[in-house]
Formats: structure tokens, sequence, C-alpha cells
């Protein structure tokens, strides 16, 4: 029996026993997105997990410097603190991206997609951070986020959290790509449910 068919037996035993999965780094590090979306369909999306620790760090990060957006997410989730389905799974094993903060009630959303980005003079922006990056010169807050949402999607907490940038600053450099016509802000959980992909 291989190290997955290993994993995947213990989480269906957890699953019986009515148990919340647990993934370690050694768990996640067997893990890629397509063997992510096969555990999903072999246990069911309605399986819940506890986020990996990884991504609880983030989330007492985030706790720490944007603390309204930390109610807005887990304020009522007292009992289920850091817990989900398991259909995020395979969202999570991206380390820069992790959980999406997507689906905010009471504050605005910023998540972005490669869709957000706009055509036109934004495809010159680009083309000009990407010679840049590749050059290994420095990039504005708001270069590196138009960058890393060209590659996938991501909100500016984790962009933030990953490259040491305040939420503060992430969200202006957001501001700054929406002013200059980079992309387009969708601040409502409900006009971002069709970009978010598992």
């Amino acid at each position: 029996m291989t190290d997955l068919e290993k994993l995947l037996a213990k989480c269906t035993g957890n699953v019986a026993a009515g148990c919340i999965l647990e993934f370690s780094a050694e768990d996640l590090a067997l893990l890629d997105r397509e063997t992510a979306h096969g555990f999903v369909a072999a246990l069911g999306g309605s399986v819940l997990m506890r986020l990996p620790e990884k991504e609880i760090r983030f989330f007492e990060w985030l706790r720490e410097h944007d603390e309204p957006i930390w109610q807005d997410l887990w304020g009522e989730a007292s009992d289920a603190l850091y817990v989900v389905g398991i259909a995020l799974l395979p969202l999570l094993l991206d380390n820069v991206r992790g959980f999406p903060i997507c689906d905010l009630l009471s504050n605005d959303n910023y998540y972005f997609t490669p869709i957000h980005i706009l055509g036109g003079e934004a495809e010159y922006y680009l083309a000009a951070v990407k010679e840049r990056f590749l050059a290994k010169e420095k990039l504005t807050p708001a270069q590196l986020l138009a960058l890393e949402i060209s590659m996938a999607p991501i909100d500016v907490w984790h962009f933030g959290y990953h490259h040491g940038i305040s939420p503060e600053s992430a969200k202006r450099a957001a501001e700054h790509l929406v002013g200059d016509g980079i992309i387009i802000h969708f601040r409502k959980a409900e006009e971002l449910a069709n970009f978010v992909e598992f």
C-alpha cells in the first residue's frame, strides 16, 4: 500500500468514525491538485476538515493585522474555528494562496482572478512588470499584486502575508490597479461566486 493509499484509508476511517479530518504538512506533501480532487470525490464533499497549520498561522496573523476581516470569516465559529469543507483541500495545497477569502459579508472583498485583468493597456502593463520581475528589478506592491493576479486567483490578505506587506498597503495596491484601469474590483461575495474554482 502506498503512502497515498494509507492516507486515504486513514481519512476514510476517520470519516466513518465521524471525526473532523486533519492533514499534517507531511500528508499535504503527498497530494497534488489532482489527487486532492480524488480525495474530495472519494470522501464526499460534505466532509469537514481542520485547516492545515500553515493556514491557521495565516489566520492568526490576519486576526492581529485586520481583525474585522477575521471576525467576518470566523467570528461566529467558536465551536468550529478553522473547520471547513474538504472541497477546499485542492486550494489549500498552494503555499501562497490557500483558503480563498472571497465571501466576506460585512467588508469589501479583495479577491482577484486573471479574468479580472482588463485588456488593452493592462496587457502592456503586465508585460512590463514581467520584464522587471525577470530582470530581478524591485517591484512596487501594485506591480507585484498584478503579477500574482496574472498567475492565479489571490486575495490581498494572502498576498500581503506572503510578501510581508500590511493588509492596508495590499488594499491600496489593489485600489491603485483599479484606478489605473488594470483590474476590475468586485467587492460583494455574490459578484465573486462565479470566479471561485476548486
